[in-house]
């Protein structure tokens, strides 16, 4: 969510409008013409669906792995492992996720891809050639959106890795000599994600990509308990129940570029 603008109070959907004007800037004159102005208004919708999880795990399973964390709680210990479980789900289907499979939502390459700017990749990526194809990337983004201050090139890990490999080779690139590294290509901030398929780039503006929730509302599918059930019935049982909303959405696909 570091990456993209989020928006925690969609109940259901939520219309994102974008405005664009043609001539409403002219020398100043005596007259009144509307005709040769125009407003257009553009929407794209965030919807949101409900998930959840409702599981019996036995005590034993988690034990081990409870007792080496160390913690003093067993309940918010397996809290803990829910919430990695969701926080994986979300990762999953953002960007290529698809509603016809349980537990998805539709992600970015499913929904907007199709209607993006697109950029045409020379090969899968590798160390040798991630830099050309960073290139013909940053080439593609439409001048409207170059060098916005919010403006990031997405990638996964494994092509990261290809980036580093690339400019560690770089004889003029001390890479392996510095601190704090800022992961940047020609000035353009390098956003790594994870759930981005393998040689797939995109490159665009946080304030044009959308993730919706519902968590700013009293709303009945917002929850997360854990109940032991070892007062109430004797067993083992840890029985965990999750509930809540997601969904993501570009405001203007145009504004985004695709690499694949």
């Amino acid at each position: 969510m570091e990456y993209a603008t989020v928006r925690d109070a969609v109940n259901y959907k939520e219309v994102i409008n974008t405005l664009a004007n043609t001539n409403l800037v002219k020398d100043a004159t005596c007259g009144f013409d509307e005709q040769s102005s125009a407003l257009t208004l553009t929407e794209n919708v965030l919807e949101v669906e409900q998930f959840q999880i409702n599981q019996d795990i036995c005590r034993k399973t988690l034990l081990s792995d409870w007792s080496y964390a160390q913690e003093d709680d067993f309940v918010a210990f397996a809290m803990s492992y829910s919430a990695g479980v969701i926080a994986d789900a979300i990762e999953g289907s953002f960007w290529a996720g698809n509603t016809s499979t349980s537990g998805q939502f539709n992600g970015i390459t499913t929904s907007h891809s199709g209607s993006m700017t697109t950029s045409s990749a020379s090969a899968a990526y590798s160390a040798s050639n991630i830099i050309s194809n960073l290139g013909t990337l940053v080439a593609d983004i439409p001048a409207a959106v170059y060098m916005k201050d919010d403006l990031y090139i997405y990638m996964n890990k494994k092509t990261y890795r290809f980036y580093i490999s690339a400019i560690s080779a770089l004889s003029a690139f001390p890479f392996n000599h510095m601190g704090q590294y800022t992961p940047e290509f020609e000035g353009i901030k390098i956003a790594v994600v994870s759930g981005l398929a393998d040689n797939v780039m995109y490159a665009g503006s946080k304030s044009n990509i959308f993730f919706g929730t519902s968590t700013a509302l009293d709303m009945d599918y917002n929850e997360v308990k854990v109940l032991d059930m070892a007062d109430l019935d004797g067993s083992q049982n840890v029985r965990m129940v999750s509930r809540w909303t997601a969904g993501v959405a570009v405001g203007v696909d145009s504004d985004f570029t695709y690499q694949s």
